[in-house]
């Protein structure tokens, strides 16, 4: 099943999800803030039908509406992106590092380059994210997520091509994160630009999951708590990012992102966040609103933790929170005492304060 989300004109006061103490009435400096409410339509055997909408899943298409041809059939190794240009030549990427290029002449797959990733401890870590600079066929540059084979951090990074070959020498890191590799999973790894030379990337949660959210405050457990990245307003896990790359490698902050530049314990570079693993990412070029996947829980039955798990399509017309870990659709969590399993309190989706003592 499929849960799709859409933002609506409402929005509630985004109050402390950073600060270590709850306020009573929103916090300085964070009164500006807006928390998006998210509205859920799930979409499963029993479609939910709109007056002016078809869901119906047993209409097939007409055959005439897609010319379906094969470009490449294998061998690859866990491809993970590409991208097309428009002289027909298509770029991909696979996790354990491989570039490789279709080459529309012959029609072969032809080697880039090679990164070195990490593999190895977090089966989804490796070379998950690529896209071409918007201006690729005049500078030549490509743009990577991978994670490091030697530390546990993810970069991200821009390289030049030239004569369809990766150089070597060539790499521009524009920023780099922590990233555990205690447990597996999610890493993100959606990569698009907009109309103004903007970049957006996916940031996956890179926390240990179970069947619901899992918010584990017990001492040796943070990567098992999503409230240590996902809700941590100073942590790029879990989030969108938004930054405009720039010419010398380096990359700026363009305006309207979640948090203002000088504001305390928070990253600029969040456009938005509390996601559990947004995947892949696209851009309306006409409105700037930006569309995406975003992986569900694991949860296969409704229970008293939480509700059976659902995979979502997401809009968002602007930066804004988007519930994970504390909400789910329309769904609030409860708040968990993991010694005992036993669910507590719901989480009030009107305050998601975030007081775990990882949210450093």
């Amino acid at each position: 099943m499929i849960a799709i989300t859409m933002l609506s004109d409402n929005v509630l006061p985004f109050q402390n999800l950073k600060m270590k103490t709850a306020c009573s009435t929103p916090c300085p400096g964070l009164h500006k803030f807006v928390l998006f409410v998210s509205m859920s339509l799930m979409v499963g055997a029993d479609p939910l039908l709109a007056d002016d909408w078809n869901l119906d899943p047993s209409i097939k298409p007409d055959d005439n509406r897609f010319t379906p041809t094969v470009v490449l059939q294998g061998p690859l190794n866990e491809p993970m992106a590409f991208e097309v240009l428009e002289d027909g030549r298509i770029f991909l990427i696979e996790r354990r590092g491989g570039i490789q290029m279709i080459d529309p002449v012959d029609g072969r797959l032809k080697p880039v380059g090679a990164l070195e990733v990490n593999t190895e401890g977090n089966n989804e870590q490796g070379l998950v994210g690529m896209t071409l600079d918007p201006l690729f066929m005049e500078n030549g540059w490509m743009y990577t997520y991978y994670f490091s084979p030697e530390e546990p951090k993810a970069i991200i990074s821009r390289w030049t091509l030239k004569n369809n070959v990766l150089v070597a020498n060539s790499e521009k890191v524009l920023l780099s994160f922590e990233a555990q590799r205690e447990t597996c999973c999610h890493t993100g790894g959606g990569m698009a630009w907009d109309s103004e030379g903007n970049l957006f990337v996916t940031i996956g949660n890179n926390t240990g999951n179970n069947q619901a959210s899992h918010t584990d405050e017990r001492p040796g457990r943070s990567s098992w708590d999503d409230q240590r990245g996902t809700a941590n307003t100073d942590s790029l896990e879990g989030k969108i990012l938004r930054i405009h790359p720039e010419a010398n490698g380096s990359y700026s902050i363009p305006p309207g992102n979640l948090f203002p530049l000088t504001t305390p314990n928070t990253r600029p570079e969040i456009y938005t966040m509390g996601h559990r693993n947004a995947w892949r990412v696209s851009v309306d070029s006409q409105t700037g609103w930006i569309y995406w996947g975003e992986v569900g829980p694991d949860a296969r039955e409704d229970s008293v933790i939480g509700p059976k798990g659902y995979d979502e399509f997401n809009q968002a017309r602007g930066p804004g929170f988007f519930g994970w870990p504390y909400f789910v659709g329309d769904h609030a969590y409860p708040i968990m005492d993991y010694e005992t399993q036993v669910p507590g309190k719901r989480k009030d989706p009107k305050n998601p304060t975030n007081l775990s003592p990882n949210n450093t």
